[in-house]
C-alpha cells in the first residue's frame, strides 16, 4: 500500500520464510484481493493496481509513526493502549491514501503531482519531489523539491487534495535530497532556563539539563518547528514573557543562515 509495488524476496527478508511460502502468501493474497495486484512478468513483482482497496483498518498516526520510526512489528491496526493514557492530538489526521501516495513517490523515487492548498496561493496544483515525511510536533508534512518554485520546501500533509504518482518522471540532481542544504546541515541549539524564571532548578529537571544548559541537534529545516513547539526565546535580550517562555536561546548565532525563522518566537533578523 505505501511502495506501489513487493517482491517475492520482501516477504523471504521481512518474515524470515521460505521462497515456496511467500509465493502461495501472494496466491491466496491475490485470491482474497483480485482486483488489488497486477502481477509484472518483466519485473518479477507485484505492483498496486489503480482499484486498490486496502483490506484492513489502519490508524493513521500509528501508521505514520512505523512509516518514520520503523518501530513496531507486524500490521499497525487500531488498538487499544495496553495502559490509561492520553496524548495530545495532532491539528487534524492526513487522509492516509494521500500518505500512501507520498510514500509510493518516496519509496520509488518519482515525482508527485498534488493539488495542494496555501494561506499565500489557495488552490494550486504543483509538482514536487518528495524525500521524507516529518512530524514537527503538531502536524505531519512531507519534505520536497518543489518544482514550481524550484527550491525545496515543506508541504503539510492535510492540505494535499489529491496525489499521483508520475510514474515516467525522471529528476535532476539538483531535485535529489543529496541537494537540499537546509536539510543536509545541522545547527547545535543551547538551551536555556528563562532567565525571568526564579528557580530555574525546575526548568533544568524538565528538560534534563546538564549545568543548566540543553544541547539539541537538530536538522536546519526543522529548527523552527522546534523553536516554537517548545516555545523558546529567541530575542536578543529574552525579553519575551516567562509565562509565555520557559526557555531562552543560549547562541543565537547558530541560527545563521537557517529559513524557516520566523515561526520561531521572538526571533528578529
Amino acid at each position: 500500500m505505501f511502495k506501489g509495488e513487493a517482491r517475492r524476496t520482501d516477504l523471504v527478508e521481512r518474515f524470515n520464510i521460505a521462497p515456496s511460502v511467500a509465493t502461495q502468501d501472494f496466491a491466496r493474497y491475490k485470491e482474497i484481493a483480485p482486483q488489488n495486484v497486477v502481477y509484472d512478468e518483466k519485473r518479477k513483482q507485484h505492483l498496486k493496481s489503480a482499484s486498490f482497496i486496502s483490506l484492513f483498518d489502519f490508524d493513521v498516526i500509528r501508521t505514520l509513526a512505523t512509516l518514520s520510526q520503523g518501530f513496531g512489528d507486524g500490521f499497525s491496526g487500531q488498538l487499544k493502549p495496553p495502559l490509561a493514557c492520553e496524548a495530545p492530538y495532532h491539528l487534524n489526521k492526513p487522509n492516509l491514501s494521500i500518505v500512501a501516495k507520498v510514500t509510493e513517490a518516496i519509496h520509488k523515487g518519482k515525482a508527485l503531482s498534488i493539488t495542494y492548498v496555501s494561506l499565500s496561493s489557495g488552490e494550486t496544483t504543483r509538482e514536487i519531489v518528495p524525500h521524507t515525511l516529518v512530524d514537527n510536533g503538531l502536524r505531519w508534512h512531507v519534505r520536497g523539491f518543489d518544482r514550481k518554485h524550484n527550491e525545496f520546501r515543506d508541504f503539510v500533509l492535510t492540505r494535499i487534495k489529491a496525489a499521483v504518482v508520475l510514474e515516467d518522471s525522471t529528476l535532476s540532481e539538483a531535485e535529489l535530497e543529496t541537494q537540499d542544504r537546509q536539510w543536509n546541515r545541522f545547527v547545535e541549539l543551547e538551551l536555556v532556563p528563562h532567565p525571568r524564571i526564579e528557580h530555574s532548578e525546575a526548568i533544568e529537571l524538565d528538560y534534563g539539563m546538564a549545568g543548566g544548559v540543553l544541547k539539541v541537534e537538530i536538522r536546519a529545516a526543522t529548527a523552527g518547528y522546534l523553536l516554537r513547539l517548545w516555545n523558546v526565546d529567541c530575542s536578543e535580550t529574552a525579553c519575551l514573557s516567562s509565562s509565555q517562555c520557559q526557555l531562552a536561546l543560549n547562541n543565537r548565532a547558530a541560527l545563521y543562515g537557517v529559513q524557516n525563522l520566523a515561526i520561531a518566537p521572538g526571533y528578529v533578523t
